[in-house]
């Protein structure tokens, strides 16, 4: 679990008393989780308004079917997982509607935007505004399965299992994805003339390199 989220125990107390009708435990949780969700958000979709959209999406969801959260899984992995499937819904919609943005756009008009993002933006921690541009391109032209896993554990922070579970899938797929993911992170970066310090490496033992994800 990265260091700066609230544990187990304070996630539960929150969710408790915002199940109550408390709103400073719902800020409380939108302050804890928004800075991350929109990180995840950006770095799969490439787009800071898009991102911003898409956390909205996901807390109006998160808050909404809060009454039927269990208690599980930790909040934090709950609510990551609405993050993803927003994400991918969003990337659904835009496969369908490829002109959409081109509209939105042009009805802001000239250096403005017709996207309303309530606010996610101002505030938010830059997790991973240090990465450069050649590391972005490189990290927007992998596959999202390999995208996500790199995402979720090398630039959020968030161990393996806890990975593995808000994607759900098995903790070796996401070692594996993860090798994978460096591997061609860093043979893209050398394709652009930089060299990454080390190379990929292979801290967790032998994997299947050739794993594929839609």
């Amino acid at each position: 679990m990265p260091d700066d989220m609230p544990t187990k125990d304070q996630d539960a107390a929150l969710v408790a008393r915002a199940k109550m009708g408390d709103r400073d435990a719902l800020r409380e949780l939108y302050e804890a989780y928004s800075g991350r969700g929109y990180n995840l958000a950006l770095r799969m979709l490439g787009n800071p308004w898009d991102a911003a959209d898409v956390v909205q999406e996901a807390f109006i969801k998160a808050f909404g079917a809060l009454s039927g959260f269990k208690g599980d899984a930790r909040f934090s992995t709950w609510f990551h997982r609405i993050v993803v499937n927003a994400v991918y819904d969003y990337m659904r919609r835009r496969r369908v509607d490829p002109l959409e943005d081109e509209v939105m756009d042009r009805l802001a008009g000239p250096g403005g935007s017709a996207r309303v993002t309530g606010g996610i933006q101002a505030g938010v921690e830059p997790h991973m505004d240090g990465l450069s541009e050649p590391l972005r391109d490189a990290l927007m032209s992998l596959q999202e399965g390999f995208r996500l896993a790199i995402v979720l554990c090398d630039l959020l922070g968030f161990d393996h299992s806890e990975a593995a579970e808000i994607l759900g899938v098995q903790e070796g797929t996401i070692k594996s994805r993860i090798f994978r993911a460096r591997a061609l992170l860093a043979a893209d970066l050398r394709e652009r003339g930089f060299s990454p310090p080390g190379g990929p490496r292979d801290t967790q033992g032998n994997h299947d390199h050739t794993e594929r994800v839609p």
